[in-house]
């Protein structure tokens, strides 16, 4: 007896520890919204793109600022000459006896030479270093860095916006799935109920109790349901793709998705809902937010365009120091014989300004063209705080409108299930019919399926004012 107990209970520990094994394995496999939102950012395209566009930007902020260093050029060549165009130079030494009035007896003409150039060696080299170096330019220079430093720092703030956009486009197709599944299975009770009242009618016509066009309105009501149920159908696989396209997932399923973080979510937009309407919308102009601290920052790069623009007006010189050395020999530098004496090396050392002194008013025309830029930022700016007091204002009344919806749908819910348990006992008192019953159930499904679809619309308003807050 005890053997057969314990292994009854080994054979139920066993069991246990399986179900939690499958239980965890299920859980583990699952998708949840942290994993989703870390693989879109790892996967996205039009993300991967803009941080590819701030690593470049930072390289243009460095370029920009070694613009303040000198710039150095080097030159150099080796010439190998088989023939070099000059040879050895002799000269007679009868010639140099000859040349000196001597006080004494003058020495015998020998006709002897003497070597006095051994000609140029078969190679030459030129060496030649430039180092320029700003030293005023009207602030184009500075302006410039700080200018590189704008639009990267805009480039930053595109990656954060992306980012934020792809988070609520991510909830938004979530939510999407999740309510439009809860619909689908209110849409399978209610199929049912339709079914059994074709049934039902098809009996009571058989029975002379009601006429055909009843049959057919119950087939009518029976046709739309599956209509309806097959259209969801395609806009959660619409939607299953839409994931697969942003979070680079293939083969996503419904069941594959953890949907925990929906109550939660549901709280946060009561939170919202309950908020003042004016301090919301004062929060999201604030300029504290990435789209208007983009549009703040678009317009400050116009402000810096155009003071670079006006450090090229005529009559600005700009000045740089500029120094120069070099070497032409026949030997590498250092190592030719006595170069010392030779003097084949240069130094320079020199000022240079340029300007532009007329050129048709062409850099006056540019300066107004960055002036009109600036101000066109600034009308941007100005069109585009309008247009988001615009968007939340919509979606503030929208979701407000949707909250309403969803409470008179429970107030018809509650109705219809008062309505059922009255008709269900007037039928099973032989009272009633069943089709009495059924057309109730119809009715408090299609109230369900209602709440539901304002549920997500109201879901869809408030993840739009949370993304006009980021």
């Amino acid at each position: 007896m005890k053997i057969k107990k314990l292994i009854f209970t080994f054979a139920l520990f066993s069991t246990i520890l399986v179900s939690a094994n499958s239980q965890t394995e299920e859980t583990s496999s699952a998708y949840t919204l942290d994993t989703l939102l870390s693989v879109t950012r790892q996967n996205h395209p039009e993300l991967l793109k803009l941080q590819e566009e701030y690593r470049r930007s930072l390289l243009d902020v460095k370029d920009a600022w070694w613009s303040l260093g000198p710039t150095v050029d080097l030159q150099a060549s080796g010439t190998y000459m088989v023939n070099p165009p000059l040879g050895a130079m002799y000269v007679n030494s009868d010639d140099i006896i000859n040349a000196i009035q001597w006080n004494g007896t003058k020495p015998r003409n020998s006709g002897q030479r003497i070597k006095i150039y051994d000609g140029m060696e078969n190679t030459l080299y030129n060496l030649q270093l430039d180092i320029t170096q700003p030293i005023f330019t009207w602030g184009k220079i500075t302006n410039a860095i700080k200018l590189y430093n704008q639009v990267s720092q805009i480039k930053l703030n595109q990656i954060t916006q992306q980012q934020d956009q792809l988070e609520t486009e991510l909830k938004t197709r979530l939510l999407s799935l999740y309510y439009m599944n809860r619909i689908l299975s209110l849409l399978d009770e209610e199929e049912n109920y339709a079914n059994r009242m074709v049934e039902v009618s098809e009996n009571a016509e058989k029975s002379g109790m009601v006429i055909h066009q009843d049959v057919v309105d119950a087939k009518i009501q029976a046709k739309e349901l599956e209509i309806a149920k097959q259209d969801l159908v395609e806009n959660i696989k619409d939607q299953l793709l839409e994931l697969e396209r942003i979070t680079g997932i293939t083969e996503l399923k419904f069941e594959e998705i953890d949907y925990s973080f929906v109550p939660a979510l549901e709280e946060d937009f009561n939170v919202l809902l309950n908020s003042e309407p004016d301090e919301l919308e004062n929060q999201i102009l604030s300029g504290n937010q990435t789209s208007m601290k983009m549009l703040t920052q678009l317009e400050e790069v116009s402000r810096t365009a155009e003071k670079i623009s006006r450090g090229y007006e005529n009559w600005k010189p700009d000045f740089a120091l500029q120094m120069s050395g070099g070497y032409s020999g026949s030997r590498f530098p250092l190592f030719e014989p006595n170069w010392r004496r030779k003097d084949d090396y240069s130094i320079n050392i020199s000022i240079g300004l340029k300007t532009t002194i007329w050129d048709g008013g062409k850099k006056i025309r540019d300066i107004s063209r960055k002036m009109s830029e600036v101000e066109t930022a600034s009308i941007n700016k100005n069109d585009a705080r309008s247009t988001i007091s615009k968007t939340f204002n919509s979606e503030w009344n929208a979701a407000q409108a949707c909250t309403m919806k969803i409470e008179y749908q429970d107030l018809k819910i509650e109705s219809a299930e008062a309505k059922i348990d009255q008709k269900q006992l007037m039928y099973e008192s032989g009272y009633g019919s069943e089709s009495d019953v059924l057309s109730v159930k119809i009715e408090r499904c299609n109230a369900q399926i209602e709440k539901e679809k304002q549920t997500l619309a109201r879901a869809r308003a408030c993840l739009t004012i949370e993304y006009l807050k980021k």
